[in-house]
């Protein structure tokens, strides 16, 4: 044992699940691990928000192995530290420093928004045009996030070149019910002590990065847009 043993994170994960958005399926998936498969979420869904923050993910051809960072609030204030699991540290820097190298090396950019759905803590991954689609909606809706719960309740074709593909449709749904924003707070407090406490060790790999890189190669099913990076919290 030695004095890192006590940095590193003890409480527990409060995140019960692990979504990403396919556009294949026009819907969520996660990986199963007892199941050794990928099970499907369909829509629609309906959530509270809880916190948004950015990470890098991906495939890195070099050593054969998934690509994952630490997540942070602010890329333009937080340095993400960028490793794959089998190669080590690609590199670490503030996003805007080392985009065109995680690009390179097979990094995509993605948002880690973590929700209440179902009287559960969930987590929702987005990247490329469904993050831009999520982008655009904040920018307009995030005033209301907080007494009112979010929708996804259908799916938008779009096409870049030849190549066409599905992101979720977000609304602004109904007010949050009172018992229900009572539970959404709890889950809350529970989600930032977690999410403080691994920050303190902040070169461990998050849950939903194992699960994701023992099904596949997390290759886009969409085309991979640069995310707009200005005044949003992540």
């Amino acid at each position: 044992m030695s004095r890192a043993d006590n940095y590193r994170p003890t409480i527990e994960s409060p995140v019960k699940k692990y979504l990403s958005w396919s556009s294949n399926e026009k819907c969520f998936k996660y990986y199963d691990k007892e199941q050794g498969k990928d099970v499907l979420v369909k829509l629609p869904l309906t959530f509270v928000h809880l916190e948004e923050l950015s990470t890098i993910k991906g495939w890195d051809e070099k050593s054969e192995s998934g690509i994952y960072s630490n997540e942070v609030r602010s890329t333009k204030l937080e340095q993400l530290n960028v490793r794959s699991f089998k190669g080590g540290e690609i590199i670490k820097g503030i996003y805007q420093d080392i985009k065109l190298r995680v690009q390179a090396a097979g990094g995509v950019y993605h948002m880690s928004m973590y929700v209440f759905l179902n009287g559960e803590v969930v987590n929702l991954s987005f990247k490329g045009a469904a993050l831009m689609g999520w982008s655009d909606f904040a920018k307009e809706n995030r005033k209301s996030f907080l007494g009112s719960t979010i929708e996804i309740l259908t799916s938008a074709e779009g096409k870049k070149g030849s190549v066409k593909f599905n992101t979720p449709v977000f609304t602004v749904g109904k007010p949050i019910a009172l018992s229900e924003n009572e539970k959404a707070e709890e889950a809350y407090k529970l989600l930032k002590d977690y999410l403080d406490a691994k920050r303190v060790q902040p070169e461990l790999p998050v849950e939903a990065v194992v699960a994701e890189n023992i099904a596949s190669k997390n290759v886009p099913d969409y085309p991979v847009l640069e995310p707009v990076i200005d005044d949003l919290p992540f």
